[in-house]
């Protein structure tokens, strides 16, 4: 049953309620490891990556893990809880032991720690560091990915992966440039857009 209403949802979510595209896809190519590092502004944003994105896990909040059947859903598609309101010790250590234990493995972590509906200026963008500390700990690499912000239903969803951004394992020693680093990442995310924007532009020009 899960099996058909996950293959029903990835084609009408991607298809139908929106027009998903996809960018820079061939960089995941190289990762077959990794975290992959979003900003989060829809409750589908994690449906726009599964239908390219191959053996992804994904962080959700243990919340909505509470209704048995939809739990059973999520975790089905390689959903992991965590808790949100506090530093979920077990849950990250849990994150970390199944990226240690796999070969072939993403898990995607959404910085921003929910879904955040406003692009603020770089100073106040919402970052918590969670997704950084796991990247440096485990010594893999994040894929930095850009989703249209707040798309509305029947538009184009734009989907960019930009290149890796590298934690050094010295951020772990030091709470200040762990702070730094996870600022820096939501900054790149979102220099993804700008990218889009300044290429669209360029196309536009050399068409005349």
């Amino acid at each position: 049953m899960f099996k058909i209403l996950t293959v029903f949802l990835k084609f009408f979510i991607n298809k139908i309620l929106f027009r998903t595209k996809y960018r820079n896809l061939e960089i995941l190519d190289k990762y077959p490891k990794c975290i992959l590092c979003s900003n989060h502004s829809r409750i589908f944003d994690p449906a726009f990556l599964y239908p390219k994105v191959k053996n992804m896990y994904s962080v959700a909040k243990s919340e909505v893990f509470k209704h048995k059947l939809f739990g059973s859903f999520l975790a089905y598609n390689g959903a992991i809880p965590i808790k949100r309101d506090m530093t979920d010790r077990a849950g990250i250590k849990n994150i970390i032991n199944l990226i240690n234990e796999n070969e072939n493995l993403r898990v995607l972590i959404f910085p921003e720690g929910g879904i955040y509906k406003e692009v603020y200026l770089q100073n106040k963008r919402r970052c918590k560091n969670g997704a950084v500390f796991i990247a440096a700990t485990v010594n893999v690499p994040i894929i930095p990915i850009h989703i249209t912000v707040r798309p509305k239903f029947f538009s184009k969803v734009i989907v960019t992966f930009g290149e890796p951004f590298l934690v050094d394992v010295e951020v772990l020693k030091d709470r200040t440039k762990l702070r730094e680093e996870s600022k820096k990442l939501i900054n790149y995310i979102y220099s993804l857009d700008n990218a889009i924007k300044s290429k669209e532009n360029l196309e536009k020009l050399e068409r005349g």
